[in-house]
Order: C-alpha cells, then sequence, then structure tokens
C-alpha cells in the first residue's frame, strides 16, 4: 500500500513540475518593468524620446491574427531625405524576443530607418500589449508575421522589397517564417535557436540542473501541447531555413552567447544551400547582445549584406 502511495505522489509531483516547466515556456516573465525597459533602450542606444514620441512620426495600430487576436503594431515611416533609388520602397518587420516587447527593438528600427526603411514593430501574443494567448516559442509568432508582413505588402504594394529582422526567439520566428514566404527580399536572424527541443534542454541542463531532464522534459513538452495544441519539438528553426528557397539570409550571432549556445550558429546557417548567405559573428558579446558590442560593425554587416542582396543600392 505504501508503495502506491509513493509512487502517486511521485507522479502528482513530476505532473506539477511539469506544469510549472511548461508555465516557464509559455509565459515568459519581463525581466523589468515595461517603462524601465524603453527608458534603458533609449538612453543605452542614444534614442532621442522625443524623437520616438513625435520625430519619428510613428503610427500605432493593431492588426487582427489569423488565430483572432488582437497583435499591437507600430509603423515607423522612412526618412523623407532618403531618395528612392529605383521607386520600391523598402520595408522592414522587425521581430522581438522572449519576455521583451517591440520598444526593445528601437535600435534596429532607428539602423533600419537611417538605411531608408519603412520599419514596422509589432508585440508577439502573450508579450507587450497584443493578447494573453500562450507562446509557442516561434510556431503561431511566425504565422502572426505573415499577418503583419501581409499588412505591410497591401500598404506599400506587392513589388516592395519587404525583409524581417529577429533577434532570439525573433530570430527563430523569422527563420520559421522564411518557409512560409518566398517572395522576401531578406532575413536577418540575430542568435535565433535552431531547434526548440534543443533550446529547452540547453537551458534545462544549465539552469535547472538540479531536475532530472530526461524526465521532465517529456511530460513538460506533452502539457505545453495540451495547453496550447502545439508539439514544442516540432518548432524547428534551422529545419525551416532549408526550405527558404533562394531568399538571402544573414546569420548573427555573439561568441559569448550562453543562453542559445554559439554552436547552433552553425546548424542555422549550415541549413541554408540555396541563395545569398552571410554568417557574422562578435567577439565578446552575449546572448542578443552583438549589436551592443559593436554597433558600428553590426550596421556595416546590415548593410554590406543588403547591398549584396540587391535590396540596397551598391
Amino acid at each position: 500500500m505504501w508503495l502506491l502511495a509513493v509512487l502517486a505522489l511521485l507522479v502528482v509531483v513530476l505532473l506539477v513540475a511539469g506544469w510549472l516547466l511548461s508555465d516557464i515556456i509559455m509565459n515568459p516573465k519581463s525581466y523589468e518593468p515595461p517603462a524601465q525597459m524603453h527608458a534603458e533602450e533609449m538612453k543605452k542606444y542614444n534614442i532621442n524620446p522625443a524623437d520616438w514620441e513625435t520625430g519619428w512620426q510613428r503610427q500605432d495600430f493593431t492588426l487582427q491574427s489569423r488565430y483572432g487576436y488582437p497583435l499591437s503594431c507600430t509603423y515607423i515611416p522612412r526618412r523623407a531625405d532618403i531618395p528612392l533609388p529605383d521607386g520600391k520602397e523598402r520595408v522592414v518587420v522587425v521581430v522581438h524576443g522572449f519576455g521583451v516587447d517591440r520598444f526593445c527593438s528601437l535600435k534596429y528600427a532607428a539602423m533600419f530607418r537611417d538605411l531608408g526603411f519603412q520599419v514596422v514593430l509589432y508585440d508577439h501574443r502573450n508579450h507587450g500589449t497584443s493578447a494573453k494567448k500562450p507562446t509557442t516559442m516561434g510556431y503561431c509568432e511566425a504565422r502572426d508575421l505573415a499577418t503583419v508582413c501581409d499588412w505591410a505588402r497591401a500598404r506599400f504594394g506587392q513589388d516592395c522589397l519587404l525583409g524581417t529582422h529577429g533577434e532570439s526567439m525573433g530570430g527563430a520566428t523569422v527563420m520559421l517564417h522564411s518557409a512560409l514566404d518566398h517572395q522576401l527580399a531578406f532575413v536577418v536572424e540575430d542568435c535565433g535557436y535552431c531547434s526548440v527541443r534543443q533550446e529547452l534542454t540547453h537551458v534545462m541542463r544549465q539552469d535547472y540542473s538540479y531536475l532530472p531532464e530526461k524526465l521532465l522534459m517529456p511530460i513538460a513538452l506533452l502539457i505545453a501541447r495540451l495547453r496550447c495544441g502545439v508539439w514544442m519539438q516540432q518548432v524547428e528553426p534551422a529545419a525551416a531555413v532549408a526550405e527558404s528557397g533562394d531568399t538571402p539570409m544573414l546569420f548573427i550571432h555573439g561568441e559569448e552567447d550562453t543562453f542559445v549556445p554559439f554552436a547552433m550558429l552553425a546548424k542555422n546557417a549550415a541549413a541554408k544551400t540555396t541563395g545569398i548567405k552571410v554568417v557574422k559573428t562578435f567577439p565578446g558579446a552575449a546572448h542578443a547582445r552583438s549589436y551592443a558590442a559593436d554597433p558600428a560593425a553590426y550596421r556595416k554587416t546590415v548593410e554590406d549584406f543588403l547591398k549584396q542582396s540587391h535590396v540596397l543600392p551598391a
């Protein structure tokens, strides 16, 4: 009898632990209060708050996801003093990472704006002011990105030169989306994971080494599947890259990244076998810190890639 009681208790403990682990995946917590994150982003990257509020003439709007919930978006017009060499609009959708929001991509918005781009930012589901639906580590997020890209083409013309830039989970999202949209002019992925299963295993071994990963991980993934309808282990950004066709892709990663291991860069890049491929690493850069490590080199890398991809004139 006592053996059955012990087994029942063990099952309950495993189920509770699996639920808690699935909750960490599906319900990211902000690292800092949003207002503090936004202020630090502007200060760190020399963005004048007045430019953000009025100077950039930004427009906030809402899109309806194909899953039925609202996505909070921001459109930043291109600089009027930068001419269009061929009359075609350059447009970029910038995709943020796990646990932050679209305002933490302002450094990239400023970079692309200075290159003559129309810029679109948006909050993932379960982030910022978008709807509170479970995070799926890129699966549903890639379909939401497709919705934003549809809006951009409707706004700026089907012949606009539209690309995506994503950081961390945003990097995984743009890779997943690259298999869904072969009309993209370019994709920039920065420190995205090659596989959700591999990333979760890495994080668990690194941060929760006291837990039995091989036992708990399948339980957590099953519970996540029941809660959000997505098998996380089937979310494979690198496999999506292999289906990206000839879309030019730039792969960026910090060499000291221990959250999304630096070794994942090689797997992501190796999956790209057709079209233009550029790989750039940043010595000393931790996770999502490549731009911070060397802003000038980051901007030049992106600009050179866009010229090589015939998005910007040489």
